[in-house]
Parts: C-alpha cells; sequence; structure tokens
C-alpha cells in the first residue's frame, strides 16, 4: 500500500505537467520545458541559414552559435549530452569557424558549400528513411529533378535533398532548376515541409543565386520563430497532435468525467480544427504534410471520448498496403489544410501499422477485411525473440509492448478462424520477450520503453509475476524530476541520424502505466461515466 501512495503522489505532479503543457499548447505558446529537445545539428544549420541570410538575423543567429558553444560536451552528439558524432561535430564545427570569423570568414564558409553539402548528403544517408530510394549518381542535379527519381523520396524528405544537391551542383542549369524546385515548394508560412533542416537548407539552396530575398527572408522569420529562448533549435517543429490525441485518450482512460479537466473539450475541439480537408493529420496544424501516425493517434483520441471520424477513418482504410501494412507519410496534391493523400505511402511501419489498427478498431464489432490483413501482416513480421521492429523509436520494446494491448483486444471470429492460434503463439512470445527484457534496475531502458512496457503487460496482469510490474513501477518513480516531467530518454527517431526527445509524451507513457497500476486496487472508471 506504500507504493501505492507513491503512485498517487507521482501521478498528480506528472498531470499537473502535461496539463501545463497542453494548455500551452492550446494558448500557441510550447515552450523549451515542453517542446521537442533541442537539436545540435538541427541548430547548426538553422544558425548557418540565418548567417547567410543577413543582418536581420544576426541576433538569432548570434544566440544559436552561443547555444552550440554552451552544449560542447567533447563534441556534439544527435542530441544535448550524447556521446561525440563525427558527422554532426564536422558540420557544428564548420558553422562556428564561420559564424565566429567575420563576413571574410561567412563568405570562405559559404563557397565551401560542396563540401558542405557532401557532408549533409553523408549524414543523409542515414538521416532520411527512405532516402536509400535515390542512388548517389541520381542524387544530383538535374538528375534528382525527375519526377521518378523524386517519387523515391517521401514528400518531406524531398526539399532537404534538393537542396543539399544544389549547393554541391556547378551546373548552371542544375542550379537554375533546383531555385525553381526550391520555390515551387516552399509552403505558406515560408518554411519547406514544416522542418527545421529541410528550411535551413532551402535557405542556402537559393542563396547560389541573388535575388528571391524576399523568400529567404520569409524561411528566415520561420526559423526565428521556432528558435528557443535558450538559442537551440528542436530536430523539427513539434508533435502537437501527438501529444494531443495521446492526452486525451490517457487522461479519458482514469477521469470520471470531462468536467474534471475543463482543457478536455478544448483539446477535443483543437483537433477537429486540425484536421486537413481529406481526414488527414499533420504533426502540427495547419500546413504540416499529413502523416498517418498523427492521424491515428487523433482518431484514437476521438474515439475515446465517443467520437466516430468517418473522414479519417475512410482515409486510413483507403490507404492501406497491399501487403495490409500502412506507412507514415502519404503522397497527396494541394497545400495543407486543403490537400488530397493518395498512393504512395512511404516508409512502411509496424508501429504505424499498429496504431492505425487501433484507430480503426471497434470493441463488439466485427472487424472489416481491411483490420484482418492488417493484424496478419504485423504478426508476420515478429522476430524469432518475440519482438517487433519500430520505424521511428530505437529497439524492439516499443512496438511489442503497443503489440501486446492491441492483440489483448481481439475476439475469435469464425470467419477468420486460422488467425486465434496466430494470436495466442504471438502474445505467448511477445509475453516472453517483455519479461526477458526487464533489466536490473526494474526498468526497460527508457521512461517510454518502461511505460509502454507495464501498460502492454497490465493487460495479461494473471500471466505476469506481481513482482515484474512492482520493480517496473519503482523504477518509473525513480525517473520523475520534480517538475513532474521524467528523464528524457532521446530514444525517438527523427531520422536516422538524429533523436530526439518529446517530455510530453514521455510523461503521458508513465502516467497511463501508473494509473493502471492504480487500478489494480480502484475499479476502472469509465471516461463517460457519470
Amino acid at each position: 500500500m506504500e507504493l501505492k501512495g507513491e503512485v498517487s503522489e507521482s501521478l498528480v505532479k506528472a498531470r499537473e505537467y502535461v496539463v501545463e503543457g497542453v494548455e500551452r499548447i492550446l494558448a500557441g505558446n510550447l515552450d523549451e520545458m515542453h517542446g521537442v529537445s533541442p537539436s545540435p545539428g538541427a541548430s547548426a544549420l538553422a544558425a548557418l541559414a540565418l548567417l547567410a541570410a543577413g543582418k536581420k538575423f544576426e541576433n538569432s543567429q548570434k544566440l544559436g552559435t552561443q547555444w552550440l558553444w554552451q552544449n560542447r560536451r567533447g563534441g556534439w552528439g544527435k542530441f544535448p549530452g550524447d556521446q561525440p558524432d563525427e558527422e554532426i561535430i564536422k558540420i557544428v564545427t564548420a558553422v562556428l569557424q564561420g559564424s565566429e570569423g567575420g563576413w571574410k570568414a561567412k563568405i570562405r564558409l559559404l563557397s565551401q558549400a560542396r563540401q558542405f553539402s557532401e557532408m549533409i548528403l553523408s549524414l543523409g544517408q542515414r538521416v532520411v528513411p527512405g532516402l536509400e530510394g535515390p542512388t548517389q549518381e541520381e542524387i544530383v542535379l538535374p538528375n534528382i529533378l525527375e519526377e521518378s527519381i523524386l517519387a523515391k523520396l517521401p514528400l518531406y524528405g524531398r526539399p532537404v535533398v534538393v537542396a543539399a544537391s544544389l549547393l554541391a551542383s556547378d551546373s548552371p542549369e542544375g542550379i537554375r532548376r533546383g531555385i525553381e524546385y526550391l520555390l515551387e515548394t516552399q509552403m505558406p508560412d515560408g518554411s519547406w515541409a514544416e522542418d527545421i533542416v529541410a528550411t535551413s537548407l532551402g535557405i542556402l539552396g537559393i542563396l547560389r543565386r541573388s535575388g528571391n530575398m524576399d523568400r529567404v527572408e520569409k524561411a528566415g522569420q520561420w526559423l526565428e520563430s521556432k528558435q528557443y529562448p535558450s538559442g537551440g533549435w528542436p530536430a523539427f517543429d513539434q508533435l502537437k497532435i501527438w501529444v494531443m490525441g495521446w492526452a486525451v485518450c490517457i487522461f479519458g482512460e482514469a477521469v470520471k468525467r470531462p468536467a474534471h479537466y475543463p482543457w478536455l473539450n478544448q483539446a477535443v475541439a483543437w483537433l477537429k480544427q486540425g484536421q486537413n480537408s481529406d481526414g488527414s493529420y499533420g504533426s502540427t496544424p495547419p500546413h504540416t504534410h499529413p502523416d498517418l501516425d498523427d492521424t491515428s493517434v487523433a482518431i484514437i483520441a476521438l474515439h475515446q471520448i465517443g467520437e466516430e471520424n468517418s473522414e479519417g477513418n475512410r482515409l486510413l482504410r483507403s490507404l492501406q498496403n497491399s501487403d495490409g501494412s500502412w506507412g507514415t507519410f502519404p503522397s497527396f496534391r494541394g497545400i495543407p489544410p486543403a490537400i488530397s493523400s493518395e498512393f504512395p505511402v512511404y516508409i512502411p511501419s509496424v508501429d504505424v501499422s499498429i496504431h492505425v489498427l487501433e484507430a480503426l478498431w471497434r470493441p463488439g464489432r466485427s472487424q472489416d477485411e481491411s483490420i484482418w490483413r492488417g493484424l496478419k501482416w504485423i504478426l508476420s513480421q515478429q522476430d524469432e525473440q518475440g519482438a517487433f521492429p519500430a520505424s521511428w523509436f530505437e529497439g524492439g520494446i516499443y512496438s511489442t509492448a503497443q503489440v501486446l494491448e492491441l492483440l489483448s483486444k481481439w475476439k475469435i471470429s469464425w470467419e477468420h478462424w486460422t488467425i486465434p492460434r496466430n494470436i495466442l503463439m504471438a502474445r505467448r512470445k511477445g509475453l516472453e520477450f517483455l519479461i526477458k527484457a526487464q533489466k536490473n534496475d526494474g526498468g526497460w531502458g527508457s521512461v517510454v520503453e518502461t511505460g509502454l512496457a507495464l501498460s502492454g503487460l497490465w493487460r495479461y496482469a494473471k500471466a505476469v509475476p506481481q513482482d515484474v510490474t512492482n520493480k517496473g513501477i519503482k523504477n518509473l518513480l525513480s525517473t520523475q524530476n520534480d517538475d513532474g516531467s521524467f528523464r528524457p530518454s532521446y530514444r525517438g527517431i527523427y531520422a536516422k541520424g538524429w533523436n530526439y526527445e518529446e517530455p510530453l509524451t514521455t510523461a503521458l507513457t508513465a502516467i497511463r502505466a501508473l494509473q493502471r497500476y492504480e487500478n489494480l486496487y480502484v475499479p476502472r472508471r469509465s471516461f463517460l461515466s457519470k
């Protein structure tokens, strides 16, 4: 019972922390304490872009370079405090040398565009999942602008590759066409793909030729608006739909009635307003490219409070791959939010497919054929150890824990009589994997992994030793900070080369695990119960 009291105290602090962050999102005032962690690589590129853009952005550029110096730990890694990374050190060092040597150094730095571009493209081989599509010969202007080659990349990744290729090009025709492409794809808010890296490279690409300073300034203003007061920039903009969706869903599991949290109704309205015209969501409305992971989480949240979202459901079903999986980034026509998503959908992944199935699944109903095909595909991805791979988070625990949660909801269907046996086998192997993966300190690695593992195991409480759960809960409690947040994990993947932390999501995974543990003693309450 002593542990139960500690859990209750932890939940109070964690919920207060998350509520403050959610209210900041609703007010349009998200701060660094609650936002995506700053990134040395993204901060260096943004500082370089503003250095090139001119004196109008001098204060932001200097603040950015100061942040880089302050976060030097024998070099720079994928995230603050990380082990030094050779490629990121090269990028940051080049930027700092150019920014601290006056305008002559700036001119010399920008004249080294080819070398700098090679650094970016070298890093890019590990950065953009899907960049493995074009060959080295294809990532050259004007080759990269061929539609058949661009089609190998998701839309959000194309400006990065085109801009980096533009910096390396000596072809007048290639430079002309590359700049035309960037001008055509710049978004109404001034960014490229609402992305710090893409926008920074877009500025540098356009500056290969004089002119178009109005476009450069608009992009520079967007970069300025995304800079934290500390001077750093996040790896990308923000995961606001993701956070809001999970907040509604996870708080909705435990509260007795919505009035207990006045922000819930505002959050639901905010989610509805952020939906694109075709039913999709991006990470940050209204301009972001659609993402089926964000779309799924928003729909899960709306379903949690009893609201169907037919447009979103229809879109998810229509974009299922022929093998039964779902990918992350659909192609689309138009400018968000007035868009129409379509095939191809890039980067098929287990974690996205899990969330899509959670969004489409309805209790007490016969599931349609697309759901069974999706479930079969996910089951086929389990490895011999019982783990499932993830695309957007490092390690096998992330997806495995969520697959177990998903499989706990399935009922036997005589129309699909072969699947129950496969589900039972996958559950058993998944449970064995998770229980064996628990570390000596009681956790499963990061707070996110520990929270998800405990939540997944909770569904199978009779098959899980109580000591496993207790040790896991104690580990979570030990990782909580005084402000209610939790120790950062930096296991989320912006891209294959750069990691990030999203502290509100980390706290939410802990909250769900803690409140489910609390429900071992207190009967579960429905979100809509009176």
